[in-house]
């Protein structure tokens, strides 16, 4: 690893940043002994996550930032089948990865990746109906509902959003990868949900491109294991591509945002999108007083209309909800594990 780390070092500093993270070497997952444990069926992610420290985070306070740094740059990675694999971060290599990001942030280099429209015709709508069954989820509004009801899913930016089965929301971000929640994937304590198809562009019953199985599922370990929230993002590489295309998504940088996706305290299946100000919280999240319920989970928070996704929504309180920042290290990451995995 420190040989793959010292070539990170070189590669950032020398490339042009839209491309610096393609051009890394993979990272090595190796494959584990061990079988994954799943949890089973759709819609399991209905609460909301809240904001405010609980007994299981807390308990991460005892841990040094180091240890939690390295837990998430630590990837692991399941299959349907319930092959297991693991990327291992070392302390090391950690301290080079984040100095040579922050080289990069100083002289105003965030990378950005651009979207693409879809290259599959959509399926025609004749015939099909808004469905009208609704899980209870409780709600994160802030005062008066915000939210607008999406009516066309089938043009930017909302076509590369979709709903996840396992009742999460999440957004292309290359043509077989979609960017959700951890918690979209893993409940936080060492186990997997297996319903992680992916519909995009679902409007009621209409499914405008169908949907799509799943090939493989990736996170942190700082989240798999350890419900940390501040590595609360996840990959879910399809077996075929959605469409043909994909959202822009890149480093966050300020300003206003938008979030979009899938709850559940409104017609199942129906899209939802609303607007607002986005401040950072910390080095890892991103607050706001848009308004989301359950099954928004995994949403992009994204800017410029909506088109370019810089952080991923994960959880709500009474006063704000927030969510993961997409930071250089989480950007790179992510571009890591889609060179790893491209199909």
């Amino acid at each position: 690893m420190r040989k793959l780390s010292a070539l990170w070092l070189v590669v950032l500093m020398s490339a042009p940043a839209t491309y610096a993270a393609q051009s890394f070497q993979t990272f090595a997952f190796g494959r584990q002994s061990v079988r994954a444990s799943f949890i089973y069926g759709d819609n399991l992610v209905t609460n909301v996550i809240p904001e405010t420290d609980d007994d299981r985070f807390a308990a991460l306070k005892v841990e040094t930032d180091i240890q939690r740094r390295v837990a998430g740059l630590t990837a692991v990675a399941v299959t349907p089948s319930g092959n297991l694999f693991e990327s291992k971060m070392e302390l090391r290599d950690v301290a080079i990865f984040e100095s040579a990001l922050k080289n990069l942030e100083a002289i105003g280099r965030l990378a950005t990746t651009g979207g693409s429209a879809p290259t599959l015709a959509a399926r025609t709508a004749t015939g099909a109906q808004l469905g009208n069954f609704s899980i209870p989820i409780p709600e994160i509004v802030q005062g008066t509902d915000q939210r607008v009801q999406v009516t066309n899913t089938v043009q930017s930016p909302y076509w590369h959003i979709g709903r996840i089965a396992v009742g999460c929301t999440g957004t292309l971000i290359a043509p077989k990868h979609v960017l959700t929640a951890g918690h979209c994937v893993s409940n936080g304590a060492g186990t997997w949900y297996s319903s992680l198809n992916f519909t995009v562009a679902q409007n009621g019953n209409y499914q405008p491109w169908g949907t799509k199985s799943w090939s493989r599922a990736i996170t942190t370990s700082a989240w798999h294991n350890n419900a940390d929230r501040n590595y609360d993002y996840a990959l879910i590489v399809l077996s075929a591509p959605a469409h043909g295309g994909n959202s822009g998504w890149g480093v966050y940088s300020g300003g206003t945002h938008t979030i979009t996706g899938y709850p559940g305290d409104k017609p199942f299946g129906t899209m939802w999108t609303a607007s607002g100000a986005v401040s950072t919280s910390g080095s890892y999240r991103l607050c706001y007083q848009i308004d989301t319920a359950g099954g928004q989970s995994g949403s992009g928070i994204a800017d410029g209309g909506g088109v370019y996704v810089r952080g991923i929504h994960t959880t709500g309180s009474s006063t704000q909800n927030c969510g993961t920042r997409l930071t250089s290290t989480v950007y790179n990451t992510l571009q890591n594990w889609i060179s790893t995995y491209p199909n």
